[in-house]
């Protein structure tokens, strides 16, 4: 385990940092899929960092819980949900250590962007009702030749979403046609679970 991903005071810094740059407006993946989902409904951000999609989302009518392991980038998210008076409720937790377990059937939409732990992707499709949807987004091994090397700890290897989503509606899907930030590419899913 590398002792630099899982330190809150790490984390805490990056958004403390990240805030005095930037707004954060919402994932454009999200943006793009947001018209196939449903006007509301409850919703799970996971990794939400300070919170511009779960934003997002009670903007247009869901009830969102939002989990992060910074407090820092929680409460800005908290904030900013208070001052446009959202309902979105912001918990700090360690998701690779289980702090934040998942109630299996309990959201209608999951979204996880920029954050992968694999050991996660099974218990995030259980959290998800029938008829309900997941949204992701993060990177790529793909296209590394063109885009540069990444961590493989962290970014999926190309068709990994397919796979793991093989028995869901997959309604989009792309991979390796954005460069990352941090080499490689991204790949997201929108993902409808079986009834």
């Amino acid at each position: 385990m590398n002792s630099s991903r899982y330190s809150r005071e790490k984390w805490d810094q990056r958004w403390q940092e990240k805030a005095a740059v930037s707004a954060g407006q919402p994932d454009d993946w999200l943006m793009r899929v947001l018209p196939h989902l449903p006007d509301s409904g409850t919703a799970l951000d996971l990794a939400c960092g300070m919170g511009r999609n779960a934003l997002a989302l009670a903007q247009v009518g869901y009830q969102v819980s939002a989990v992060d392991f910074s407090r820092v980038a929680l409460a800005m998210l908290h904030a900013e949900a208070t001052q446009q008076g959202l309902p979105v409720s912001a918990v700090c937790a360690n998701l690779e250590a289980g702090d934040y377990p998942l109630t299996p059937e309990s959201f209608d939409l999951v979204l996880q962007f920029y954050y992968l732990y694999r050991p996660l992707l099974p218990i995030v499709q259980h959290a998800v009702r029938p008829g309900g949807y997941v949204v992701i987004r993060t990177f790529s091994q793909t296209s590394v030749e063109r885009f540069g090397p990444v961590n493989k700890e962290i970014s999926l290897e190309s068709g990994e979403l397919l796979k793991v989503f093989s028995k869901w509606d997959v309604l989009l899907y792309e991979e390796g046609l954005e460069p990352s930030r941090k080499g490689g590419s991204l790949a997201g899913i929108l993902a409808r679970k079986q009834t």
